[in-house]
């Protein structure tokens, strides 16, 4: 059963226009965007990696200092679980989204580092730079057919790679990749 996200059904019933969706076969979800001329709250029942993919500029974030405005291509948001934020977007705006939830996250932690944190707290992240991000969504999400089924490993493995970096960089859990060990022994490398 697909899971439901409420950050998908709030856009879904704004003006935001779905240009392509896709429920992966680890429950995840990846949407395209687009959006003009609205204003949305969003509160977050899960976790949203948003990657702006063309345009943005006049995006704006509501924050407690007041509306701050650095979107535009290639940027990225972070949305943890449980936040809420109000958007106001004055122009053109493509983006694409990532849902996942703390399952997720945890199921990361145990297949990569062998092991699953007691508690996950993910940064928030607004108008964001990482170049590993970007790469990630335009070369292996961006540039695949999402409704070909042959094509479901591919977005699957780029999601969890998506996860990793979140996990290594934008989390309260410091793990650092596991060490390759081996190899030929020092006396036998000298011979």
């Amino acid at each position: 059963m697909a899971e439901t996200y409420g950050a998908f059904e709030n856009l879904r019933r704004h003006s935001a226009v779905l240009k392509n969706s896709v429920a992966l076969n680890n429950g995840m979800q990846l949407a395209a965007w687009s959006n003009k001329r609205d204003r949305i709250t969003q509160y977050c029942d899960h976790h949203t990696l948003s990657l702006y993919v063309a345009d943005g500029y006049e995006s704006y974030h509501k924050t407690r200092s007041g509306w701050q405005n650095g979107g535009g291509p290639d940027r990225f948001c972070l949305l943890p679980k449980e936040s809420e934020s109000t958007w106001d977007i004055r122009d053109d705006l493509s983006f694409v989204h990532l849902y996942c939830t703390d399952a997720h996250l945890r199921s990361v932690g145990e297949q990569i580092w062998d092991r699953s944190p007691a508690t996950l707290t993910l940064d928030e992240k607004t108008f964001g730079q990482d170049a590993q991000i970007t790469a990630l969504y335009r070369q292996f999400l961006l540039d695949c057919d999402w409704q070909q089924q042959a094509n479901q490993l591919t977005l699957s493995t780029a999601s969890t790679l998506l996860l990793t970096h979140i996990i290594q960089r934008y989390s309260s859990v410091q793990w650092r990749m596991p060490s390759v060990t081996g190899g030929l022994a020092p006396s036998v490398l000298r011979n």
